[in-house]
């Protein structure tokens, strides 16, 4: 084991982490966007869909909470990271991510999300 393994014990490497998922989003990116130079088979790149801003490459997302659900947990991520206002702010952005998600989808892990989210931005049940 290397000494650096050794020394971060289970931490995440979040320099590592942030780098693979800016190469993870860059080449969706540049799959998605090879639809648009008209060769090849549009049929592979146009399975595409968009939940908010955020559109991810699938064969058919419809009401698949997982796919729904996606932002509220980019969202999440996103928060922890931060402190103060600033998290509570985010949070509550995730809780309503994940809230349209469960609108859409009936699913009970985005429920779990927006009450756990809810209550970790400050909110308290009526």
């Amino acid at each position: 084991m290397s000494k650096h393994a050794q020394d971060t014990g289970s931490r995440l490497d979040t320099g590592a982490a942030a780098l693979w998922a800016s190469a993870f989003v860059i080449a969706a990116m540049i799959v998605s966007q090879a639809s648009r130079l008209g060769a090849g088979n549009p049929a592979y790149a146009g399975n595409v869909s968009e939940v908010g801003d955020l559109t991810v490459m699938t064969a058919s997302a419809g009401d698949n909470e997982d796919v729904l659900a996606l932002r509220g947990r980019l969202l999440k991520d996103e928060a922890l990271l931060l402190g103060g206002q600033e998290r509570d702010r985010a949070l509550k952005a995730a809780a309503a991510a994940y809230r349209r998600a469960f609108e859409a989808s009936g699913g009970y892990f985005s429920a779990i999300n927006v009450a756990s989210l809810s209550f970790l931005a400050g909110d308290q049940p009526a």
